[in-house]
């Protein structure tokens, strides 16, 4: 755990209180311009928070948001972190915590408060300085080299293992000591008086990580093509193709992108300071592009011109030339509503910013747009007169949040072509732009968050204490430097107040917005309820509507089975009566049949029985009328 000495605090509370004296007494300083270098999370494992200047809440961290003054990051277990910073890489640990304390054109001031971090200076420093501050000790790196930084705050060490290359480190009271190429020192306390040497550790999986960081770094194609210091460079190989043009030179051509795809397309405007309005990039291989060189139609494609290399080319926030917006340059989008439009600048053409700044800023900012020199066309911008080059969008949309596709308002080119175009954006912040972050990230364990806030408030006064260069400095330099950073922090002090307004007004919007969220679950799941209710009843009546017309086909079914049984019955009583009518008929022919033969055959019986007879004398043996009838033979009558 780290205690900060009483000694310390009562210095720095000294040296605070001379630079508001200072800041008092002397007239009012010209503004200095905003830092030309910045860093970028270049790569990452797990989970990468961060916390911008001024702030205390904690943000997953996307890959495009410049990194600056003030910033902090954590690296949550398991998780490794590496950050750009031009030319020179930082590459962090799991569980390491570091401020960076100070980055502009000429320190890098790394403050670690507790965990492991891992610094590649590529090139020469050329009077630049590179420093890292841990709770014992101030580490400044002399030249190129791979340099290795652990600190325990709850053992109170420091280990400093310098694999190749040199670093002094300065003590709380001036102390120094030199460590050179395949040497390692602990340090315990604050003026390198407990100082151990041991051998170089090697092999752990933070050292295989590192290597082959090292490894794509060294076999970067890009780097052939731009400076090393432009930073982000090293997101373009894996995306895109280099070719050379007759009149642009290098040209970086990005893959997989769609055909009304044209740059600063896709992305969100956040407000970063000092530069206000800037543009974060949703690509990966967006930051380059996006901060540096220029943009233009070759072609059916964009291509990207970085120009010639330079050796410490400026960052800029966005090159691009904003339309509508204002109230003298409206522009109508439709149904009484107006946007704002932006597009690339093309290579020859000048950015200014929209902030204040210095001619020898901006000429800078420009050196190597001014490789090729564009004729003005019709005194407008050239890619503005390009169909579907324009990005536009409701001014209300504007930093609200990730340009999406549903939120881009297409116009006819004559539309674009007649409205004035600026370099400032023309909408302005208030309380739009949300710092481009993520999602709530992890924040650091209370004592670490602790210490990063402490050496924050306490960099400037560590800064005058443990810089030889400044103590030994003339007194007009040292004059300079007082004034530089009063006014430094003044605008710190700004930004964080502006920071902290934004963020109370964010909070209470995000509140309002989580009411108004509930408020709409709570009648959703109403309306759910009444609906699901419904449903049910109308299931339920569809249920006995189809039970009723089930059973009354049942009884139809049924009656009509009764009635085919009662008809069937009928026939066969019917049938039943025709076959006895019929038998008795038959019964009755045969009775008069028999009858008839009966009769027949007593005829002839009585017929054969008189025959039968005995006759008299004289009698004739012929037929005698015995007043009966002779068969076969008609009655004769009686004779008188």
């Amino acid at each position: 755990m780290m205690h900060l000495d009483p000694l310390l605090s009562g210095r720095a509370a000294r040296w605070l209180l001379a630079l508001a004296l200072l800041l008092a007494g002397l007239p009012a300083l010209a503004q200095p311009d905003p830092p030309g270098r910045v860093g970028r999370l270049n790569d990452q494992q797990g989970t990468v928070s961060f916390s911008p200047a001024g702030a205390d809440d904690w943000f997953e961290l996307g890959p495009n948001r410049p990194i600056t003054t003030g910033d902090r990051l954590w690296t949550d277990r398991n998780a490794r972190a590496e950050l750009s910073l031009g030319a020179t890489a930082l590459r962090l640990d799991e569980q390491t915590a570091i401020t960076l304390s100070e980055l502009d054109d000429d320190t890098a001031r790394i403050t670690a408060a507790q965990g492991r971090l891992q610094l590649r200076v590529r090139e020469d420093l050329a009077g630049q300085r590179i420093e890292v501050d841990t709770a014992n000790l101030a580490m400044v790196i002399d030249g190129p080299g791979d340099y290795r930084i652990e600190t325990d705050p709850a053992a109170g060490t420091t280990r400093v293992t310098v694999a190749a290359g040199q670093v002094t480190l300065f003590g709380e009271g001036g102390e120094s000591v030199a460590v050179g190429a395949r040497q390692q020192l602990t340090i315990s306390g604050r003026n390198l008086e407990a100082a151990s040497g041991a051998a170089v550790r090697t092999g752990t999986g933070f050292d295989r990580w590192v290597a082959e960081r090292d490894r794509i770094e060294d076999q970067s194609i890009s780097a052939r093509y731009v400076s090393r210091d432009v930073v982000g460079y090293q997101q373009l190989d894996a995306y895109g193709d280099w070719q050379n043009d007759p009149g642009y030179g290098s040209v970086w051509y990005p893959r997989n992108v769609d055909a009304d795809w044209a740059p600063y397309r896709d992305g969100q405007w956040v407000e970063v300071a000092p530069w206000g309005w800037t543009w974060i990039d949703a690509a990966p291989w967006g930051f380059a592009p996006a901060h540096y060189g220029r943009w233009a139609r070759i072609g059916p494609r964009w291509g990207w011109v970085p120009g010639p290399r330079q050796a410490r080319p400026v960052y800029a926030p966005a090159l691009v030339g904003f339309v509508g917006g204002a109230a003298s340059a409206n522009l109508a989008i439709g149904n009484g509503r107006h946007g704002v439009g932006w597009f690339p600048l093309a290579p020859g053409e000048p950015w200014r910013p929209g902030y204040r700044a210095s001619q020898r800023y901006v000429d800078e900012a420009n050196r190597a747009a001014f490789q090729r020199q564009l004729a003005a066309r019709n005194g407008g911008f050239a890619n503005q007169q390009l169909p579907g080059a324009v990005t536009v969008v409701p001014t209300d949309a504007f930093g609200r949040g990730p340009t999406g596709r549903r939120d881009m308002v297409r116009l006819p080119p004559s539309q674009l072509t007649g409205v004035p175009a600026g370099m400032g954006a023309p909408v302005p912040p208030g309380d739009r732009g949300h710092g481009g972050f993520g999602r709530p990230g992890t924040p650091p364990p209370p004592q670490a968050a602790l210490q990063l806030r402490q050496f924050q408030q306490l960099q400037q006064a560590q800064q005058m204490q443990q810089t030889p260069q400044f103590q030994q400095a003339p007194q007009l330099q040292q004059q300079q430097q007082l004034q530089q950073r009063a006014v430094q922090a003044q605008q710190m002090q700004q930004a964080q107040q502006q920071q902290q307004a934004q963020r109370l007004q964010q909070a209470q919007q995000l509140q309002q917005q989580q009411a108004l969220q509930m408020q709409q679950a709570q009648r959703q799941q109403i309306e759910t309820q009444q609906r699901a209710v419904q449903a049910q009843a109308q299931a339920q009546q569809q249920a006995m509507h189809l039970q009723q017309e089930a059973q009354q086909r049942a009884a139809q079914a049924q009656a009509q089975q009764m009635q085919a049984m009662q008809q069937m019955q009928a026939q066969r009583a019917q049938q039943q009566m025709q076959a006895q009518q019929q038998m008795q008929m038959l019964q009755a022919q045969q009775a008069q049949q028999a009858n008839a033969m009966r009769q027949a055959q007593e005829v002839q019986q009585r017929a054969q029985q008189m025959q039968q007879q005995p006759r008299g004398p004289g009698e004739s043996r012929g037929p005698q009328r015995s007043g009966l009838p002779v068969p076969g033979q008609p009655p004769q009558p009686d004779r008188p």
